[in-house]
């Protein structure tokens, strides 16, 4: 796993844009997709490199690029500062920093536009879990180019979407995205409830939408084993492996 130093490259607008730390897994073979994953709150990019490695998808051609969340916040459980995308309270999802998660998606943007430049946005998925999940979801529907599809585990959903879509809905070339949610059971941080919202809301955009329930708790792509190697197989046109076992209960919209 290789590591990026700090820049500053240019955005739309607004000055120059922080570059953002990353760690990146490179395939072991030729180069045929990429997915850029953003962890959670109190994480880094050996959370979700863990999850990638899981999946072995560096064997299947996947570049995997990591992330690391620029901003620090007290945590609510020992006061000390750590790692998010934007300060939040996640006893209350409800509620969101929209500035603070508009200026994340800034630097976020340069660096998928960076990624799609090497491998093209049809073979570019945003993956990302709880706080993470929010981000990928918003950065991927405001995207101007059509991507591959976008992975979220433990997703709560913003309380005013549309206010973070320009024109109050998705990009255009992003209207159909193909979105997998997968959900604890048992998660008591971020319930249930808010990813099956999401998951209503994409459905009644348009978008297909794969839900997979699972029995765990708040735990980073916990239980994934067939169903997200499936839908990364199906939205980048390359095989990716899956384990045999049969997962939880599932349901594609």
């Amino acid at each position: 796993m290789s590591a990026a130093g700090r820049g500053g490259p240019q955005g739309d607008g607004g000055g120059p844009v922080r570059r953002l730390e990353r760690e990146v897994i490179e395939p072991a073979g030729p180069h045929r997709a990429t997915v850029v994953w953003l962890h959670g709150v109190g994480q880094g990019p050996a959370d979700l490199a863990a999850v990638a490695d899981r999946l072995g998808l560096a064997a299947a051609g996947v570049r995997g690029v990591f992330p690391r969340a620029p901003v620090e916040a007290p945590s609510l459980l020992t006061g000390l500062p750590v790692p998010c995308w934007f300060p939040q309270n996640l006893f209350t999802p409800d509620r969101i920093d929209t500035p603070g998660l508009l200026a994340v998606l800034r630097p976020l943007t340069v660096l998928l536009r960076q990624e799609t430049e090497r491998v093209g946005a049809a073979r570019t998925v945003v993956a990302g879990f709880s706080q993470g999940a929010t981000v990928a979801v918003t950065l991927s529907l405001r995207h101007t180019e059509p991507l591959a599809g976008a992975a979220l585990y433990a997703p709560f959903l913003p309380p005013d979407l549309t206010a973070l879509l320009p024109g109050g809905r998705p990009a255009p070339a992003n209207a159909r995205l193909p979105v997998w949610i997968g959900h604890g059971a048992r998660d008591w941080i971020v319930p249930e409830g808010n990813g099956a919202g999401l998951r209503d809301l994409l459905t009644s955009w348009g978008h297909p939408v794969t839900w997979q329930r699972y029995p765990g708790g708040h735990e980073a792509f916990a239980g994934v084993r067939a169903s997200l190697p499936r839908f990364l197989t199906e939205v980048l046109a390359t095989p990716v492996p899956r384990a045999p076992d049969p997962e939880p209960s599932a349901r594609a919209g």
